[in-house]
């Protein structure tokens, strides 16, 4: 507690702009940016930097693919233009991670409507330079990931979204 309570004092005479609590990824992540934009910030945690639910996450950076069948567009495009930042901050950090949508006969989701919807997320993503998704076969895609069940298996949607290795050190 003596280092908390020197440090707490070394900032009594300091003017901030800005005051954060919370180290986590949120936290962090708005003290960065206002430090960016010339604020004088100080960042509280009441433990170590990411140890909450910032080193519990799924470590997936999604772009909202499922919020296209809501017709969210602005979400997804932002969801999308926001994975790409990390992408350019951070690319040390982030690897392309490769998703498999098996399509069975009589599901509500059917192929078009998984094709119609990977084509439009594919579209949405800002500064892409290929696609980053196809429609396979049922061949195909056992072929791929052999574990997926073949019966009534009519074809799969492959797609990338992207993995964050450590999402801890974006905290840092």
């Amino acid at each position: 507690m003596r280092v908390t309570s020197n440090r707490l004092a070394s900032l009594n005479d300091t003017e901030l702009d800005a005051v954060v609590i919370g180290g986590g990824m949120a936290g962090a992540g708005v003290a960065r940016d206002l430090a960016l934009r010339g604020a004088s910030v100080a960042l509280f945690e009441k433990g170590d930097f990411a140890s909450g639910t910032s080193s519990k996450s799924s470590k997936l950076i999604h772009g909202g693919l499922r919020y296209l069948e809501l017709a969210d567009f602005k979400l997804v495009r932002e969801s999308l233009r926001e994975k790409k930042t990390l992408e350019r901050l951070a690319p040390h950090l982030v690897r392309p991670l490769p998703f498999l949508v098996p399509v069975y006969r009589g599901a509500a989701r059917g192929l078009i409507k998984v094709r119609l919807g990977m084509w439009l997320y594919d579209r949405l993503t800002p500064g892409k330079t290929t696609e980053r998704y196809r429609v396979l076969t049922p061949a195909a895609a056992l072929a791929l990931v052999p574990g997926v069940q073949a019966k009534d298996l009519r074809g799969a949607g492959y797609y990338f979204d992207d993995l964050l290795l450590y999402p801890e050190r974006l905290c840092l």
